[in-house]
């Protein structure tokens, strides 16, 4: 992958951050095993249809109507049907 990289100092930099990535994408697999060994609910959620309709334009609502979250209290987005902080479905 660095091969054809001519300078030798940029390489060594794209090198170490591809080591860098690689050990990261490890340690987070094994924080995923982790999870599941304590039975705790994988952070992924798997729905048949997108979040949000693509050809819908967003509306930012900033009235005082705004929904809160049950779990962990914040600003909902209507659009999202999950919350941003937490990741619970509304």
């Amino acid at each position: 992958m660095t091969s054809s990289i001519e300078d030798p100092i940029e390489r060594e930099r794209r090198r170490l951050q591809i080591e860098s990535a690689i050990r990261e994408a490890i340690a987070f697999r094994e924080s995923l095993k982790i999870l599941e060994e304590l039975q705790v609910s994988p952070p992924f959620v798997n729905t048949e249809s997108s979040v949000r309709s693509i050809s819908e334009p967003s509306q930012n609502n900033s009235g005082s109507d705004n929904l809160r979250c049950p779990n962990c209290d914040s600003e909902l987005d209507q659009d999202l049907g999950f919350c941003t902080i937490c990741g619970e479905r509304s």
